[in-house]
């Protein structure tokens, strides 16, 4: 017997663990976020549930761990998509890009198997960390205020055309061996010992410049961060890191002094990131606004 669709709650969010979302704010926000799992020495790990960034870092400095990551299964999926279809008329389900990670192919393959194509929109970040989050937080704060599906959906494609990602790491040898990051700046970065600044430009990370020492890496992203941006109206911002909190700390005063943020925030990265980059990653998230974006998070 089918579902009465009248007597269902209109939307709800699903999204995966590598947009940084963190419990409280799931909670909060009524956001589902399915566990990308972390692997090393024949072990299986769900993101944020069996393994802590701590872990995480205490292994790489001291056994010299190299860990990988898979996404979750079409089956995790199914069974998070089937449990809220039971209550939700549709689902947005916002993942990493499916340019970095295969979580969106799963997510797909999920949908078909519960034969639910109209009732899950599917969609790309085509970025990462909080450059998903910020779409998928955005995304709660619309359904909040009851928008349609059709404005949700218009929001969801301004987000993911303005967010930009300015970063730096200390090493690439973790991304390295990811296959995460372009091969120039790896080689750039061994033989030279320059600090690459990354960002994700279509959904792939890429160099756009260089710096020689770690203090010169961290200016260089904000001065590009306040340069593009300090003619906007409106923007939001979030510094993520991994173990770089009072680094993170100070970049956060110098972009909140000089742009107009309806919000910034410090977000330290999930595990599965510190997996990938290991510790000193630091990115500055940052999007212009529309009005109706901006008043969602005044």
């Amino acid at each position: 017997m089918k579902k009465n669709l009248g007597i269902l709650k209109e939307y709800v969010l699903v999204t995966d663990s590598a947009s940084d979302i963190s419990r409280e704010i799931a909670e909060k926000h009524n956001i589902n976020v399915v566990p990308i799992y972390i692997h090393y020495n024949g072990k299986e790990f769900r993101d944020g549930v069996d393994i802590d960034s701590n872990q995480i870092y205490t292994l790489q400095k001291e056994k010299k761990v190299i860990f990988s990551s898979s996404s979750p299964s079409p089956h995790d999926f199914a069974r998070v998509y089937e449990k809220l279809l039971k209550e939700y008329k549709k689902i947005f389900s916002i993942h990493i890009s499916s340019k970095l990670s295969a979580v969106i192919t799963s997510a797909r393959i999920a949908r078909g198997l519960i034969k639910a194509e109209k009732r899950i929109k599917i969609f790309d970040s085509l970025s990462g960390s909080m450059g998903t989050g910020f779409i998928v937080l955005m995304a709660a704060k619309a359904i909040l205020k009851k928008y349609s599906y059709d404005k949700i959906l218009f929001l969801l494609n301004f987000l993911r055309d303005n967010i930009e990602l300015y970063g730096t790491i200390d090493t690439l040898k973790y991304l390295r061996r990811s296959g995460r990051v372009p091969a120039i700046a790896s080689l750039m970065s061994r033989i030279l010992k320059i600090k690459p600044l990354l960002g994700i430009k279509n959904g792939v990370v890429e160099m756009i410049g260089i710096a020689v020492t770690r203090h010169g890496s961290l200016a260089e992203i904000t001065r590009k961060v306040i340069r593009n941006f300090k003619k906007e109206r409106w923007v939001i911002v979030s510094i993520i890191h991994t173990l770089s909190l009072r680094e993170s700390e100070k970049i956060m005063k110098r972009i909140q002094s000089s742009l107009k943020c309806v919000s910034i925030m410090i977000t330290e990265c999930t595990p599965v990131i510190g997996a990938h980059t290991g510790p000193g990653l630091i990115g500055v998230i940052v999007s212009k606004l529309n009005r109706d974006i901006a008043d969602l998070f005044i």
